[in-house]
């Protein structure tokens, strides 16, 4: 039986609106606004189920799991939780409600050409990739040709990154 490497249960994120700029907040304020939201959330309709008149929820309630060996794609339209989800995931941010466990390693590259530096070739921001996914040297190496086979950039994988067609970039 295939173990399970992701299980997410509940999973939501909401994000405040117009808050703008994240100041600090002094504890004077921190007293007084305690009360005032509890009765906010109190008084107002709708609001106790735990959302809040400034609260946006990219994510909510979502509950997966992934075995070993599976193949996972995430679609969805502009705005569904996609990149969202993908932060979750990678502890690159922390949910607003529920939980995910995650048994091994997880690198989320959210953007084309994230990590990419412009100057460096194409064969260099490999080895700059596989660092900034955790990969060992020896596993870049070892993989480094089969790597470049599937971007299909052999010609150019002596070229800086920055002297490649959009296409190739993507690859």
């Amino acid at each position: 039986m295939l173990q399970e490497v992701v299980r997410v249960e509940g999973l939501g994120k909401a994000y405040r609106l117009g808050t703008g700029s994240v100041g600090y907040v002094t504890l004077r304020e921190a007293l007084t606004r305690g009360p005032r939201r509890w009765w906010t959330r109190v008084t107002e309709r709708g609001v106790r189920r735990g959302s809040h008149p400034g609260e946006f929820w990219a994510l909510r309630d979502v509950t997966l799991s992934i075995r070993e060996g599976d193949v996972v794609g995430i679609v969805g339209r502009n705005g569904a939780g996609k990149s969202t989800l993908l932060k979750l995931l990678a502890g690159i941010t922390e949910p607003t409600e529920g939980r995910a466990e995650i048994h091994g390693r997880i690198g989320s590259l959210l953007e084309v050409g994230m990590g990419f530096h412009p100057e460096l070739t194409g064969g260099e921001n490999i080895y700059l990739n596989g660092a900034i996914l955790g990969m060992p040297r020896r596993t870049i190496q070892r993989r480094f040709d089969e790597i470049v086979a599937f971007a299909e950039v052999e010609r150019f994988i002596d070229t800086q990154v920055k002297q490649y067609s959009s296409g190739m970039h993507m690859r």
